[in-house]
């Protein structure tokens, strides 16, 4: 009579790949054709997207987004380097002018909140007053 193998101890459990995979949602990035990322900024209300397009649109070609959220959507120019200061400047008036305390904006994938100057400069002489009030007592 012949021998059968021994089983083995070792037993191979054989795993299937799941035949359904857990997409990853693709984080919304707007790219331009040349390449460079458009800048997308949040407006709170559609006055304050109407102030920013009239700040924006000699510097930027521009379009608003609506949707959920209104959205200036910027499109950076491809050879100038210096295209981020003149866009904090634009983001700065248009903050002082709204008046905004804050700006949300969007840009390669990512986000920035952008602080007013006036309203930092308002939080420091508050939180200094503030201080020295309760050194008083």
């Amino acid at each position: 009579m012949s021998a059968a193998p021994a089983p083995s101890s070792r037993k191979r459990a054989l795993r299937r790949p799941p035949t359904t995979r857990s997409e990853r949602p693709i984080p919304r990035t707007a790219s331009s054709s040349e390449g460079l990322h458009r800048v997308e900024i949040v407006a709170p209300d559609p006055e304050c997207a109407a102030l920013l397009l009239e700040y924006a649109s000699p510097l930027f070609p521009t379009e608003l987004i609506t949707g959920p959220e209104l959205i200036v959507r910027l499109q950076p120019p491809p050879a100038e380097p210096g295209w981020v200061i003149e866009l904090l400047t634009l983001v700065e008036r248009w903050l002082e002018s709204a008046p905004l305390p804050c700006a949300n904006l969007l840009y390669g994938g990512r986000s920035y909140l952008i602080r007013s100057s006036t309203h930092l400069r308002q939080t420091i002489i508050v939180a200094g007053e503030m201080l020295r009030a309760g050194s008083d007592e």
